[in-house]
């Protein structure tokens, strides 16, 4: 498993992963196969309350029982692939859906459990490629917000460029601007982003591809892949009955990972409304959860980390109401 070098929640003090692993565990620990749906395997030899307290204390104590359980900690997305077809170009570009549903979703899984914001949806793929271009020196007839972004008064170039909100200080300065025009400069005249954006974007780069979060262009495509995963080619019903359940489980997992409040992505109204209920849910959960936190005393940390959880908790509420609407 990677691990995150970068904290994207700014001066969010909730960590919210457990909260979505619960989630995402009881959404993916029985998917249905060719076979289909898995069944729950009673237990055997117990009796009772105390035969079910004991068999729970045996996988408490199980060295070989909690490696396991370490091991599923990242849980994974998969299909049911048609076989034995006569025509394989039919279910070619399905089975390709497929593949780009379950690799996407794994890495954001994957990111959501080491500790990264696992989506970004308002954040392009060209603002990546933009940050990791810089432009020459010769290309800028003029000192512009973008020539100080990338370039100091001495000419010489930043190691890294200028996130907004010191592009607006810097801008105050030469400029004479006061903060919030210097601000909307920075915004709409520069490429410069917001501090927690460009901090995602470079620790986005450092990750493993295995769990590399994923940006709006990444979520838009495994979106358009869960919708091609629903609606399955005609074939075997116990592949189409499958992979339709998966769908929704794939598109609820999604809402579920997500801490902010997006409007449903999908176009087919089973998918959205299996995204809206559990990514309304689970922003709920979270806003009882740092609301819990709030009621606690006066951390170790001291006020400032007490007025960090209370902007967590508000934060929280808020995307929360927006869910609720």
């Amino acid at each position: 498993m990677c691990e995150s070098e970068v904290s994207f929640d700014g001066d969010n003090a909730m960590n919210t992963v457990p909260v979505s692993d619960r989630e995402v565990g009881a959404l993916l620990s029985n998917l249905p196969s060719a076979h289909g749906s898995l069944a729950a395997q009673p237990l055997i030899g117990t009796s009772g309350v105390a035969g079910r307290l004991r068999a729970w204390k045996r996988r408490l104590t199980d060295p070989a029982k909690r490696a396991r359980r370490a091991a599923r900690v990242v849980r994974h997305i998969r299909f049911v692939y048609f076989v034995n077809v006569d025509d394989d170009s039919l279910f070619g570009d399905y089975h390709h859906e497929l593949v780009t549903a379950e690799v996407l979703l794994d890495r954001a899984l994957a990111a959501r459990a080491s500790g990264m914001k696992a989506v970004h949806p308002a954040l392009q793929g060209d603002a990546e490629e933009r940050l990791f271009s810089r432009p020459p020196r010769g290309s800028f007839l003029q000192v512009t917000p973008e020539y100080i972004r990338w370039y100091g008064r001495d000419g010489i170039r930043r190691d890294l460029p200028m996130v907004r909100e010191e592009l607006a200080i810097e801008l105050m300065g030469e400029l004479a601007y006061s903060y919030s025009d210097a601000l909307d400069v920075a915004t709409n005249n520069s490429g410069a982003l917001a501090r927690t954006d460009q901090a995602w974007l470079l620790a986005r780069a450092k990750a493993p591809i295995s769990c590399r979060p994923l940006h709006a262009t990444e979520f838009r495509q495994l979106v358009k892949a869960i919708e091609a995963a629903y609606n399955v080619p005609h074939g075997d019903s116990t592949v189409v009955l499958a992979n339709i359940d998966i769908a929704r489980r794939a598109a609820a997992t999604l809402g579920a990972l997500m801490d902010e409040y997006v409007e449903t992505p999908f176009r087919t109204p089973e998918l959205a409304e299996a995204f809206a209920d559990f990514h309304c849910a689970h922003l709920q959960r979270v806003a009882d959860a740092t609301r819990f936190t709030g009621l606690l005393p006066v951390p170790i940390t001291g006020v400032m980390g007490w007025f960090s959880a209370k902007r967590a908790r508000i934060y929280a509420e808020v995307q929360a109401r927006l869910a609720a609407r």
